[in-house]
C-alpha cells in the first residue's frame, strides 16, 4: 500500500500500532483526551471477548458475492451491544453511537467536528476504502477507523492499520477525498451497513479503571459466555463449532468448503482480532 500524505493530524492524534478496529479507534479517542488505555483494557473493560458461530446463507453474506453458498463466520467478540455503554460506565466517559439517514447532513457535522481539530470515529465498508486490497465486490461495514486531519476544502485524513498479518498490526494514515469517505459511510452492503455511523464522547467525568470496574467486567464476561441466550454463543457456540465444523466436508461443495476454510483463518488471525479470535 502506498499512499502520500500532506495534511498534518490533529495534535495528539498518533497513528497508533493496535490489534483491533474498534479498540483501537477507542485507543486513538483516548489517547487524543489525554487518558491512554490499552487495547487489553478497553476491550476486557467492555466486556469485549466472546465466542459466536453464525452460518449465514448466500444472500447475507461476509465478503465477496459469489458463487458460493453459504458463509460460516466465527467471531471472537462479544457484547456487540452494549460494548461502548459499557466501557463507558466503567471509565465515566459518555460515548453516544449515533447514525444519520441523510449524508450530506453526516457530511455536515463531521465537517463541523474537524474545523475544531476533533478525531472522530467512523463506521465504513472496507470495499469502498482504498487503503484495503480487497476482492472485488468485498463489503463489510463493521469496520471502524479515525479521521483524524481535514485540508479545509475535499480532502481529510484517515488513520487506520493494516490487516494483512495476526498480532500487533501497523498504523498509518491515509488521505482520501470527502467523495471517496461518503461512499463507505453511506454503503448499503450487508449484513452490516454502516449507515454514516460515528461515535461522540464527553470524557469530563473519566476515571483510571478502579478495582470494582475490572471485577464488573470480568464477571460480566464470564456470565455471559456460561450462559448464552442461544446455542451457537459463548461456551455452548464453541462445543457447537465443535460438532459442527466436521461435518463441513459433507455440508459444503469443495469450493464452499475451500471459501469457509479461508475465511474461518481470516475471521480468526487475520481480521482485527490480533490473532487467536482475541484470546
Amino acid at each position: 500500500m502506498k499512499n502520500t500524505y500532506d495534511i498534518i493530524p490533529f495534535d495528539n492524534c498518533p497513528a497508533l500500532d493496535g490489534y483491533h478496529c474498534q479498540t483501537n479507534s477507542l485507543a486513538k479517542i483516548f489517547y487524543y483526551h489525554k487518558h491512554p488505555l490499552s487495547e487489553d483494557m478497553l476491550l476486557g473493560l467492555g466486556a469485549g471477548m466472546g465466542f459466536i458461530y453464525w452460518r449465514m446463507g448466500g444472500g447475507r453474506q461476509i465478503g465477496p458475492k459469489s458463487e458460493f453458498g453459504d458463509i460460516v463466520f466465527i467471531g471472537g467478540r462479544g457484547n456487540n451491544k452494549n460494548f461502548f455503554q459499557d466501557l463507558g460506565e466503567r471509565t465515566g466517559v459518555k460515548i453516544a453511537v449515533k447514525s444519520i439517514t441523510s449524508m450530506n447532513k453526516a457530511r455536515k457535522l463531521l465537517l463541523e467536528k474537524l474545523s475544531k481539530k476533533e478525531p472522530v470515529m467512523v463506521y465504513g465498508d472496507m470495499g469502498f476504502l482504498p487503503w484495503f486490497d480487497l476482492p472485488k465486490d468485498y463489503h463489510f461495514g463493521g469496520h471502524t477507523f479515525i479521521i483524524c486531519g481535514f485540508d479545509e476544502k475535499s480532502t481529510i485524513l484517515a488513520s487506520d492499520m493494516y490487516q494483512k498479518a495476526s498480532g500487533l498490526k501497523k498504523g498509518f494514515y491515509y488521505q482520501i477525498s470527502l467523495k471517496q469517505l461518503r461512499k463507505a459511510r453511506s454503503s448499503s452492503y450487508k449484513p452490516f451497513p454502516p449507515r454514516n455511523t460515528y461515535l461522540e464522547f464527553d470524557f469530563k467525568s473519566f476515571h483510571n479503571p478502579r478495582t470494582e470496574d475490572i471485577y464488573s467486567a470480568i464477571k460480566q464476561t464470564i456470565e455471559s459466555q456460561l450462559k448464552p441466550p442461544i446455542k451457537n454463543i459463548g461456551i455452548k457456540g464453541i462445543r457447537h463449532a465443535a460438532r459442527e465444523i466436521i461435518k463441513w466436508p459433507n455440508m459444503f461443495k469443495d469450493k464452499e468448503l475451500r471459501m469457509n476454510l479461508f475465511n474461518l483463518y481470516i475471521f480468526i488471525e487475520i481480521g482485527g482480532t490480533g490473532g487467536g479470535c482475541f484470546l
